[in-house]
């Protein structure tokens, strides 16, 4: 009978880190898409940069309001990525609590917190290029296109403390003691 229970023990704690380990194979894929995404709000927030200054600056009401609808194409697609990064950060972070590593957890959370900013700084920002597209004067739409500006540089800023903390916590995630150690 002691042997049966041995041997049911040591199935039950070979599934267990089976399992475990899978949840990290999970999370690792999770996190990597949470990166993928933080990147390409990055990306797409550099891409309008010019077409931002152009508008924010520009003498001519019409080659402004172009500037500006190009800057909302892209703007819209970098809060769509942001947007869809927040789900895959919160998924990743409760996977995270599954794995069990202290530091993929820590790191996940900043990660899903830089993606909440990327993604509220990238809301706000369409916000106000909508704003300049539907602007009647050159004043109003500068002045809404300087406001975005900002807040793109911000959701770029966020974006790539995102991506930093997405790849810390992909790297985190092994349960290998001879990777974490700083002896190998």
């Amino acid at each position: 009978m002691s042997k049966i229970k041995t041997y049911l023990k040591v199935v039950v704690l070979l599934f267990t880190a089976t399992y475990v380990q899978a949840q990290c194979e999970v999370f690792k894929s999770e996190i990597s898409d949470v990166q993928r995404c933080m990147s390409q709000v990055s990306q797409l927030s550099d891409s309008l940069s010019t077409a931002a200054e152009i508008a924010s600056f520009d003498a001519s009401l019409s080659k402004a309001k172009k500037n500006t609808k190009t800057v909302m194409l892209l703007m819209g697609q970098a809060v769509n990525a942001a947007d869809e990064a927040i789900i895959l950060a919160s998924e990743a972070q409760y996977d995270s609590q599954t794995c069990g590593l202290q530091d993929a957890m820590s790191y996940t959370i900043d990660a899903e917190r830089h993606t909440i900013d990327s993604r509220d700084f990238s809301t706000e920002a369409f916000e106000n290029v909508k704003n300049a597209a539907k602007a009647n004067n050159l004043g109003n739409l500068q002045f809404y296109m300087r406001k975005a500006q900002r807040l793109m540089r911000d959701a770029q800023e966020s974006a790539d403390s995102a991506v930093y903390a997405a790849d810390n916590a992909h790297y985190s995630c092994s349960h290998d003691v001879a990777h974490l150690s700083f002896e190998n």
